[in-house]
């Protein structure tokens, strides 16, 4: 079908916000000339590829209004946030990602991301991993929480992070390491809740002040490439480029041999001509002016199968009237490309909302490979065993958990929680003023305002993952005949 995609990226020879006001001016004359119901009810799909980070964070969660919202889908992002997704391994066949072995919910293995520099990408690297690396192992055992390790000149560069995500962190593992004269100075905090409520934030965070040179840090490194029981990733993200390759060579022979290293440049050339040496086979240059970055309708495909899956359990769930989650009736059949357009057209769906199915297909990818499944056989329609169902479920929970602290969120207190119990109504008026009550460990879970579980649609979802996964292949298929 011949959906309207229009791309708006920011001028990279101005200001970025005098560019990015620019890019927003464009998007609302191109709004103010479409009408959705001449074109099938399609609205006009809008890329706004921006330069402030914080901006096109911002704009993820507005929501559209008037004939904006009936006429626009948009979709705001930065370059640097299709490099992480690129890089993460996001999209089925992408040739990098953090769990290069599947961690099954029988492993011990751990995902540990370190990243050096304070940057845009810095931090896009590091919420994208928050949003993706959710694993079946923690469920057994809450120690193997997926690691990122953030390395800055000063604990300050992190100021600006640290507050924007400020629920995400409370509510979490979180170190803070300062290197001065190779003394080590830490202060490890725990989550707001501990000894009060079970964990349920399966990342846990390290700031360090520190450089890649101080024989704390390069010894950490050299450590964690030979630990057997991390999948260790290093990126060097500084906004200085010649920094990025600096620090990597200086890197210890053992680390560049046995771990994959992003390094962030304009230009590739050099890095590409070192990589001739098999000294230098794991480094991966990204962030390059001239490239192949994903394109994002990929990602919005997948969402679209995701949202599928979700409309069509609610409305069957209401129909068959079944109070029973095990029992939980879901889409059995694939969808055609106008159901999933149509499902996507629906209006309850805000601009917050596609993100969340977004950020939900960044994960199918993974919780396939943690099932022992590869990409190739998306294209093969199989059952999820109730064991794997059950495991699953509760990995959606702590996804959508960590989703919902980086969007602003935060836990209900005690007295929050009681009252709610008493007076499940009041659910609903305490998520407008973003406390959610289902923030807390997937067995502390109890039920919502119809007093039905909380937990069945997180079950019923990942009943629904073969189908999703195979719907997007059939589709990328019939579209690339």
């Amino acid at each position: 079908m011949n959906y309207p995609d229009t791309i708006l990226q920011s001028d990279p020879t101005l200001p970025p916000l005098e560019a990015d006001n620019a890019a927003i001016a464009k998007l609302q004359e191109l709004a103010a000339g479409y009408r959705a119901e001449e074109h099938d009810g399609d609205r006009l799909r809008i890329h706004l590829v921006l330069r402030e980070q914080h901006l096109a964070d911002s704009l993820k969660r507005l929501p559209l209004t008037g004939e904006m919202a009936d006429n626009v889908e948009l979709y705001a992002y930065t370059t640097e946030d299709l490099w992480s997704m690129e890089l993460l391994g996001l999209r089925p066949e992408s040739p990098t990602r953090l769990d290069r072995k599947p961690i099954t919910p029988d492993s011990n293995l751990r995902v540990h991301l370190v990243v050096f520099g304070a940057s845009n990408q810095s931090s896009s690297l590091a919420i994208h991993t928050a949003l993706t690396a959710h694993y079946p192992n923690y469920c057994r055992d809450n120690t193997l929480r997926t690691r990122i390790t953030m390395v800055s000149d000063s604990l300050q560069d992190f100021h600006d992070f640290r507050q924007q995500y400020q629920n995400l962190l409370r509510n979490g593992y979180r170190r803070m390491v300062t290197l001065q004269d190779d003394e080590v100075r830490t202060t490890f905090l725990e989550p707001q809740y501990v000894g009060i409520r079970n964990d349920f934030v399966d990342v846990e965070w390290e700031f360090v002040e520190g450089r890649n040179s101080d024989s704390a840090i390069f010894y950490k490194l050299q450590k964690w490439a030979q630990d057997e029981q991390q999948q260790l990733t290093i990126a060097f993200s500084h906004e200085d480029d010649n920094r990025n390759l600096r620090e990597m060579l200086t890197l210890a022979a053992s680390v560049l041999t046995s771990t994959p290293i992003w390094v962030k440049t304009a230009d590739d050339r050099a890095i590409s001509f070192l990589k001739q040496s098999k000294q230098y086979a794991q480094v991966v240059p990204f962030g390059m002016r001239v490239s192949s970055l994903p394109d994002m309708s990929v990602f919005i495909r997948m969402a679209q199968c995701v949202n599928y899956a979700y409309l069509q359990m609610r409305e069957i769930t209401a129909e068959s009237g079944n109070r029973d989650r095990a029992d939980l009736a879901v889409a059995l059949d694939p969808p055609t490309d106008r159901q999933l357009q149509e499902s996507w057209n629906s209006q309850r769906l805000t601009t917050l909302t596609r993100w969340s199915n977004i950020h939900n297909a960044f994960t199918i990818r993974t919780k396939m490979h943690s099932l022992g499944h590869a990409d190739e056989e998306w294209g093969t329609l199989f059952a999820i065993g109730d064991r794997e169902t059950a495991l699953l479920a509760e990995v959606e929970h702590n996804r959508w958990s960590v989703e919902e602290l980086i969007l602003g969120l935060r836990p209900t207190s005690e007295e929050e929680h009681s009252a709610i119990k008493k007076d499940p109504s009041l659910r609903s008026r305490l998520k407008a003023e973003n406390a959610h009550d289902d923030l807390r460990n997937f067995h502390e879970l109890g039920v919502d305002e119809t007093g039905l579980p909380v937990t069945r649609y997180d079950v019923g979802f990942t009943r629904t993952l073969p189908l999703i996964a195979y719907s997007y292949h059939q589709l990328q298929q019939i579209n690339h005949e």
